[in-house]
């Protein structure tokens, strides 16, 4: 790993950068109800979080790949990765519509009260264009995999072994990772997908690993916006019908979490015996401050 340009970078600018361009892009989401706007928008914020990045790895002359990806990938580590990127996703959105329906059950009377006084809307007139499907597509499934890759493993992670064990490295960095989220099911969820993303990315030492994985993470999250968005169903669903759903995913939710489990204690002991490579001697002093 490039020790002294990681010791010599201040994160302080990033953030700054980070800071303006979320206050910019809070007031022009505010100022907009417009889908395809709203994904312009944060298609503009990923491209300049993705250019000032580039910007600041050529500054410093960051190197992310140590390892080419053909001889750290077995088909063996793809299936591993893949399967526990996927349980992730998949319970992250089991979890969101089990509480959904519980909260439904118990306000079903206020919230079917509440229904009533907004006229039904056309299901083809709330349906996104195919501007903001093309553009949804571009914003989670290519550019945010790669610049927040680059950041939080490339940059962040590394930067944080300096100073700490591998492992506390890796919590730390999905921490933040998932703090960034703001939605509190979804911070939690990416807080677990971090570690096994700064997990891969430090065993196999190559980026685009990590950015494949976050890529196809996004990309099941990309079929779940698509299919609620092709739904034709305008009424809120019976009683019975909510129960049977929510005891559908009670079941889903304990099989991913089985699953889970079971990927985690196998792997665990891979996890306790990550360790960061030695530092050179000239290269051993305490990092820098942010």
């Amino acid at each position: 790993m490039d020790y002294i340009e990681l010791k010599n970078f201040k994160l302080r600018y990033f953030i700054l950068f980070g800071i303006v361009i979320f206050i910019v892009s809070f007031i022009l989401f505010f100022i907009t109800d417009n889908p395809a706007s709203e994904e312009w928008i944060t298609f503009l914020v990923s491209v300049s979080f993705l250019l000032y990045l580039m910007y600041q790895t050529k500054k410093w002359n960051f190197i992310y790949n140590e390892q080419p990806m053909h001889t750290t990938m077995t088909k063996g580590r793809w299936a591993k990765y893949l399967s526990i990127t996927a349980c992730f996703q998949l319970i992250t959105v089991v979890f969101t519509a089990i509480l959904l329906t519980i909260v439904y059950l118990v306000f079903e009377e206020h919230i079917r009260e509440l229904f009533s006084f907004f006229p039904m809307t056309d299901v083809e007139d709330v349906r996104p264009s195919l501007l903001v499907y093309i553009l949804f597509f571009i914003n989670i499934c290519i550019l945010a995999p790669i610049y927040e890759e680059m950041l939080f493993r490339g940059i962040l992670l590394r930067r944080f072994t300096l100073r700490w064990s591998p492992q506390k490295s890796i919590i730390v960095s999905s921490i933040i990772f998932g703090i960034i989220h703001l939605n509190p099911i979804n911070a939690v969820f990416a807080f677990a997908l971090g570690c096994v993303l700064g997990y891969a990315y430090l065993k196999t030492k190559n980026i685009v690993i990590p950015i494949l994985l976050h890529s196809f993470n996004n990309f099941l999250a990309y079929l779940q916006f698509v299919y609620t968005n092709q739904t034709t169903e305008m009424d809120l669903p019976t009683t019975e019908a909510a129960r049977q759903g929510l005891l559908l995913n009670v079941a889903f939710f304990f099989i991913l979490t089985a699953v889970i489990i079971f990927l985690f204690v196998k792997y665990y002991k891979n996890f306790r015996q990550l360790k960061n490579p030695p530092p050179k001697l000239e290269e051993s002093a305490d990092v820098d401050t942010v």
